[in-house]
């Protein structure tokens, strides 16, 4: 009659593992959960406007390009083609022609 020891046995093993896997979580899966803190900006010139939103060419990411900025995040100033603003964003490039972002802010640069 051992055998029946033998199958709670590993019954009750493969039990806890299962139950340790489960809990357990993947670093990477806490990473992408954490929220963003850290902002970054860049600065650039507008070279078209429409509506509230504006392509702006920057160096950006090491190289240099266009990227699509929301303007209404600042309704106090009047941007226009050729102006130098400085952008901030919360970090996050979507990779995309023009490349898109969450804009935090905009500033005229003299």
């Amino acid at each position: 009659m051992r055998y029946p020891r033998v199958f709670k046995a590993i019954a009750i093993i493969v039990l806890l593992v299962i139950v340790g896997c489960a809990n357990s979580t993947d670093e990477s899966e806490e990473k992408f959960n954490e929220p963003k803190t850290a902002n970054s900006s860049f600065t650039g010139t507008i070279k078209e406007i429409k509506s509230n939103t504006a392509i702006v060419n920057a160096k950006l990411g090491g190289g240099e390009g266009d990227v699509f900025v929301n303007l209404s995040v600042n309704s106090d100033e009047t941007f226009q083609v050729g102006d130098r603003v400085k952008v901030g964003y919360d970090g996050i490039i979507m990779e995309s022609s023009p490349a898109q972002i969450n804009t935090l802010f905009v500033e005229l640069i003299d």
